[in-house]
């Protein structure tokens, strides 16, 4: 009884210690590779690069957890095309996912 009582006490401290983040997905659907997968909160200027010296390849994503909050989404090829999305609520506990598509691509 004491062993099940703990258990479910950790399972509940888990759970809860997961809350505040989430699983963000950017799934590459575009026929180029990207160098850079750039997040910041939104109105910050400060980007943090997600795929450190990897490249994200066609058909191919990048996965990885951030805390709850509102951000915006950049990504970069070799020829510094930018594709991006703005403004995303992101829930704790939550998953989210951007397919990277064509008309994403910035245009000055």
């Amino acid at each position: 009884m004491k062993i099940s009582l703990l258990l479910l006490c950790l399972l509940s401290l888990t759970a809860l210690a997961g809350y505040g983040s989430a699983t963000v997905e950017i799934k590459n659907c575009t026929s180029t590779e990207f160098y850079f997968v750039w997040v910041t909160e939104s109105g910050r200027e400060k980007w943090i690069d997600m795929l450190g010296l990897s490249i994200l390849p066609p058909d191919s994503s990048a996965i990885f957890q951030i805390t709850e909050g509102w951000y915006d989404f950049r990504v970069e090829d070799c020829e510094w095309r930018t594709f991006s999305f703005s403004n995303i609520p992101i829930e704790g506990g939550s998953s989210f996912l951007w397919e990277v598509l064509p008309i994403h691509e910035d245009s000055d």
